[in-house]
């Protein structure tokens, strides 16, 4: 989910900076200077030197919409990776600009009372999960005041509805899918944040077990591949094996088949290994991924590349509250609709469904897995949103759905102000965006009703939100 912005403080949440270990920190390593490590104090409330080898106090008040906690020094916004809100601490400065700065932790004075200690071993590198240190009530607490605020600052409307956020059902191995780089020599795990340097990782807090189990036995079979691989995406099938999904910008090395069929033979979890290169794509094993995005059980069968939500157990909280809002609406445009996640629950509560989405691949799978569910009044098309807007308007629906990337959908939010259905279901990751686009909208005569926070994400700024939009 998409590329930062640059030049701009993380306060939108599209930008990682280093996840620091609080307890200390390899001074030296991010400037080079051996300098780093000498320790001067500076009286709080005085203005910071630039000079990076100086420490200052400073106390976290919150945590931003991005990576970061958040205090303030020398009438500055100061943003600060790895602390918790409440925490007293000792920092020294890494950047500074005329209106903030950014600082990395020294060492704890005081440990506020949202701060624990990370459980996984590569917080302090690895920029995945910004927000480990974080107990998780305060994370659902500021995940709550940042859509709220985004709404207010950006759109300058409010909910007439806010209903309380969401618990992800597991704070801890969620993720049914994970994305690893690969360098040289079959070094395999995530990039440091705002680097292209990788963490090599032996297992992740995060993902699903099966995943952490995955990584070892595939870093074995890149340490003897000739392919230049870009990445690796890893997937729960959903039938308790293991999907690999790599993408290469290389030509295929015929003798890399070798260590291919070791890993189907003598891993056990990998039922099916996909390869995507250049105008190329093999395959070994079964590659299907199937999951069921409601309590009703409708499967989805889905290939490697089509976007499913990385956590299966949220993603069916968030259905079931796409259908409850969607009660009364009998014809739904569901725009973004990728496999049908949205679209085939919608259709089984009894509306004639229209799901639009520009990855052909991802159409084909929604399109069987609705006849395989004998679905029959829906129907899915291949077009970008702004596209089908422009030709077919919202096809005679009486509610319309979106789920953009992080990015959002600046041009569909134009279209369909000038369209006016009655009402629109917005399934946003980004509350920036959202707010953004939730302000054209309101430009365009539509009002905020219900705003319903669901966090699929635990352990990161990232938050999954509903919003309501209805005409005066």
């Amino acid at each position: 989910m998409r590329s930062p912005r640059r030049g701009a403080p993380d306060t939108s949440g599209r930008t990682l900076a280093r996840n620091c270990h609080i307890r200390e920190i390899n001074r030296g390593r991010l400037s080079g200077s051996s300098s780093i490590g000498q320790t001067h104090f500076v009286p709080a409330g005085e203005e910071c030197c630039a000079n990076l080898a100086e420490t200052f106090s400073l106390e976290i008040t919150s945590l931003t919409n991005g990576p970061d906690a958040l205090a303030r020094h020398g009438g500055r916004v100061v943003f600060v990776p790895g602390a918790a809100p409440g925490d007293r601490l000792r920092a020294r400065l890494v950047t500074e600009h005329k209106t903030y700065a950014r600082a990395q932790v020294t060492h704890h004075c005081v440990p506020g009372p949202a701060y624990r200690e990370p459980p996984c071993p590569w917080a302090a590198e690895c920029g995945g999960c910004p927000w480990q240190q974080v107990r998780y009530p305060a994370q659902l607490a500021a995940k709550t005041q940042n859509v709220r605020d985004a709404l207010a600052r950006i759109a300058c409307v409010g909910a007439q509805r806010e209903l309380t956020i969401v618990a992800a059902p597991r704070e801890w191995g969620y993720r049914h899918r994970i994305r690893l780089h690969v360098g040289a020599g079959g070094r395999l795990g995530y990039k440091r944040p705002r680097s292209h340097e990788i963490v090599e990782v032996g297992a992740c807090q995060v993902a699903d077990p099966a995943l952490s189990a995955a990584i070892a036995p595939l870093r074995g079979a890149l340490q003897r591949f000739a392919t230049r691989l870009d990445s690796v995406e890893l997937l729960t099938n959903g039938r308790g094996g293991v999907v690999a999904f790599a993408v290469t910008r290389d030509l295929w090395r015929t003798q890399d088949a070798d260590p291919i069929a070791s890993l189907m033979r003598d891993g056990p979890e990998f039922a099916g290994v996909r390869l995507h290169g250049t105008g190329w794509e093999l395959s070994w094993g079964d590659v299907r991924v199937v999951f069921s995005p409601d309590p009703a059980q409708t499967p989805i069968t889905l290939h490697p590349g089509s976007f499913t939500q990385v956590n299966a157990d949220a993603n069916q909280l968030l259905v079931r509250a796409v259908v409850a809002w969607a009660a009364g609406a009998t014809r739904v445009l569901d725009l973004f609709c990728g496999a049908g996640n949205l679209s085939l629950p919608l259709a089984r509560a009894g509306a004639s469904v229209v799901g639009v989405d520009r990855d052909r691949g991802a159409i084909a799978d929604a399109a069987a897995s609705a006849a395989a569910a004998g679905i029959t009044d829906i129907r899915f098309e291949v077009s970008t949103a702004d596209r089908f807007l422009r030709q077919q308007g919202v096809a005679g629906a009486d509610l319309v759905v979106l789920d953009p990337p992080r990015a959002g959908a600046p041009s569909v939010a134009t279209q369909l102000g000038r369209l006016r259905p009655r009402r629109i279901l917005y399934v946003s990751c980004d509350p920036a965006t959202m707010a953004r686009d939730v302000r054209t909208l309101a430009a365009a005569g539509y009002a905020v009703d219900r705003v319903q926070p669901i966090d699929l994400f635990p352990q990161t700024e990232h938050v999954e939100t509903l919003l309501e939009a209805a005409r005066w």
